[in-house]
């Protein structure tokens, strides 16, 4: 049987019988998009290692405009964990930004990000959209756009109605991006429903992550992959980066109580005037 297709998640019928065709496949569980307390999240390294050891769980820890808790969790090589960033830009828009190796994450973040922080913003940086994928696509990432139609500027609805980006703008995006988040743990249902009818014009693959920023919500939202238990990263990259959903994990997090979360963590980086800190020499 041919495997399910990006959008259409297998049911129990279609993963049984992919099993039973292909010998030695695993479908290994991964949450693509999470935060850490090196941005806006609560997790330690540590607790974050602890929580994916005993639920083996497989992770992208993408804090925002924010390496050094990615970097890490590939040196210390505990858990399967895919390097990677959440990039905010001038826009707005939030992007996703995956590589094989945690030395391509720092020569990107070196490049794209650091040279564009905000001194009182966290999530936000002066990089423009086209520039930041064109860097990335130079440097042989996975991009993934971030919750599609999130509030305010992080919506494609908004930027295509906006009067500060050309008419053109949400379509020179999509051509330079390899997949869209179909469901984000950490936003509203009403949300997720507008990404996923958008996804059905388009022709592109998926990612899911919980967007947590809670222990408690890690692995809440993720996608099975074909992928035998691996804490390489070159391999969990290429596993993501060819992927085909067979199965999907898509559970609502807590808004009540992670936008609290965001919100505190935000506003304390600003009244404190915080500077991003720079990236250690080589």
């Amino acid at each position: 049987m041919p495997p399910p297709t990006s959008l259409e998640p297998a049911d129990e019928t279609d993963l049984q019988a992919l099993s039973e065709n292909q010998v030695g496949v695993e479908l290994q569980f991964f949450d693509l998009h999470t935060h850490s307390n090196f941005s806006d999240g609560l997790p330690s390294i540590d607790r974050i290692e602890e929580r994916c050891l005993r639920d083996k769980l497989s992770i992208s820890l993408t804090d925002h405009n924010e390496i050094r808790g990615s970097v890490l969790l590939n040196e210390r090589d505990r858990i399967s964990c895919i390097p990677g960033i959440e990039v905010g830009t001038k826009e707005g828009l939030e992007f996703l930004v995956y590589f094989g190796c945690p030395g391509q994450l720092e020569d990107y973040y070196r490049r794209a990000v650091e040279p564009y922080l905000l001194s009182r913003f966290m999530v936000r940086s002066n990089i423009a959209s086209i520039d930041c994928l064109e860097v990335a696509r130079e440097m042989g990432a996975y991009i993934s756009l971030a919750h599609p139609f999130a509030f305010g500027r992080k919506s494609l609805d908004f930027q295509q109605a906006s009067r500060k980006t050309t008419h053109t703008f949400v379509d020179e995006v999509l051509e330079r991006i390899d997949a869209v988040e179909l469901y984000n743990g950490g936003v509203p249902p009403k949300v997720n429903r507008r990404a996923a009818s958008f996804l059905e014009s388009i022709d592109k693959p998926i990612t899911i992550g919980s967007d947590s920023h809670r222990l408690r919500t890690y692995g809440s939202c993720g996608v099975y992959l074909n992928s035998k238990s691996s804490t390489d990263a070159a391999t969990l990259f290429g596993t993501m980066s060819n992927q085909t959903a067979h199965d999907t994990e898509m559970k609502a997090g807590s808004v009540t109580l992670t936008v609290p979360i965001i919100m505190l963590n935000h506003t304390l980086f600003f009244l404190r005037s915080n500077k991003h800190p720079r990236w250690r020499p080589k």
